[in-house]
């Protein structure tokens, strides 16, 4: 057989094959998500019922590759994208044992974790921002491992010991929850809003409120 035939034919069925697996595996983690964040919104209701009337948590599906829970002026939007990833050499990832005992083990599927402010999505701000929470990467072995915000991404660190399991992912989407909460939205300083232009106050009375974001500006690696 030809070199080069022969060589395609490896990758295709290593390289390739695994992506198709990690796909597949990472399709599954996700529906898995949704059905733990439906369980939230049906644990959680009944609990604050009585205390807080008028503070709705309600799960909502949008599509195949987006879920939302909003809870009160929070929402957390999770996002599974298409593709497989690999990592850059410097990445700590290559650095695992793990890893270079099988180096098919680094090929992960990518789910975002967003924390919107509730009336963004309600108006359809389209110029307020979300904030990344957490980026789930999930291998062929259905081992993860996090980057994001502590404590998900110090607890989820290491992807040879975190296996996606139900008890697992509701502990992630719980602390997720968590970190909104205690994450505030802090007013614009003066100087950032005191000019506007007639489109701007136009688009901002058809939206119904200023752009708004919890860190307006933010960059996730100086938070």
């Amino acid at each position: 057989m030809d070199s080069k035939i022969s060589k395609i034919n490896q990758l295709l069925c290593e390289k390739s094959y695994t992506k198709q697996k990690v796909y597949q595996i990472t399709l599954e983690t996700f529906d898995l998500l949704k059905s733990v964040l439906k369980e939230l919104e049906e644990e959680i209701m009944p609990c604050i019922h009585e205390d807080a009337p008028n503070v709705i948590v309600k799960y909502n599906e949008i599509g195949q590759f987006e879920a939302h829970i909003k809870f009160s002026g929070d929402t957390l939007v999770v996002m599974m994208h298409t593709n497989i990833f690999d990592f850059d050499d410097s990445h700590y990832l290559n650095q695992s044992t793990y890893i270079k005992e099988d180096p098919m083990r680094e090929f992960c599927g990518m789910i975002h974790i967003y924390n919107f402010l509730s009336d963004s999505l309600l108006y359809n701000r389209e110029q307020d921002m979300g904030y990344l929470i957490a980026r789930l990467f999930i291998n062929k072995e259905r081992h993860f491992f996090i980057e994001g915000k502590r404590p998900l991404a110090f607890n989820y660190a290491d992807i040879s010991k975190n296996e996606v399991k139900r008890e697992v992912m509701k502990d992630v989407m719980q602390e997720a929850m968590l970190f909104c909460l205690n994450f505030d939205l802090l007013a614009p300083s003066l100087d950032a809003v005191k000019f506007i232009s007639v489109e701007q106050k136009n688009a901002l009375s058809f939206s119904s409120g200023m752009p708004t974001s919890k860190r307006m500006g933010f960059r996730m690696d100086n938070d």
